[in-house]
């Protein structure tokens, strides 16, 4: 007797334990699922337009290198300014960003010196390659820049441009307000008399 009791016993856990599976199967398809999307924007000529020169893309690329040293050096000065303030939060978070400002600071040198070898060799094709590459690199230094700028917390005063809205309430009267109407005369309040001491 006790052998079926414990054979029916293995039998209900096993049920369980199946059950309990696919219910966490079930539940884990039913999920939804995120997944982070980063918007690059086209930097250059896009597939409408028609592609650059080989001089108009060494003249961008050039500034764009020199954008990019600019912004590495202003991210070095902000590092050395949380030094100075011994602020090692805001120091340590600058200092992962520099580090990778510089990394790709001689990635993009690379790269304009390639592009600048493949105009000299007429070789468009590598030449418009070396151009995107420097594009995309370009918009990673706008990311670093922006990251650099939550270390410092520069970014809650940098608001964007101003922009000026106008709203005219409907209900506004239409009177001229530099012209000033006068105050009539109140009359004088009646006072009533007391009430009577006669019950």
């Amino acid at each position: 007797m006790f052998t079926r009791m414990r054979t029916a016993g293995y039998a209900l856990l096993a049920a369980l334990a199946v059950g309990g599976s696919l219910g966490y199967a079930i539940a884990q398809e039913g999920s939804d699922s995120t997944v982070d999307v980063v918007k690059v924007e086209r930097i250059g000529p896009s597939s409408e337009q028609p592609t650059l020169s080989p001089a108009a893309q060494a003249k961008a690329a050039k500034a764009a290198v020199a954008s990019a040293t600019s912004s590495c050096a202003a991210q070095s000065q902000a590092l050395q300014s949380a030094k100075r303030e011994k602020d090692i939060i805001r120091a340590t978070c600058l200092d992962d960003k520099l580090s990778q400002c510089n990394a790709n600071l001689q990635n993009i040198k690379r790269r304009e010196v390639s592009l600048n070898e493949a105009i000299a060799e007429g070789d468009t094709g590598r030449g418009n390659h070396e151009f995107t590459v420097i594009g995309v690199l370009s918009q990673k230094f706008k990311m670093l820049a922006q990251a650099a700028n939550q270390c410092v917390g520069q970014d809650l005063f940098d608001t964007g441009d101003t922009q000026v809205k106008e709203e005219v309430d409907l209900f506004a009267p239409d009177e001229n307000p530099g012209v000033v109407t006068g105050v009539p005369d109140w009359p004088v309040p009646y006072i009533p008399p007391p009430i009577s001491g006669v019950n």
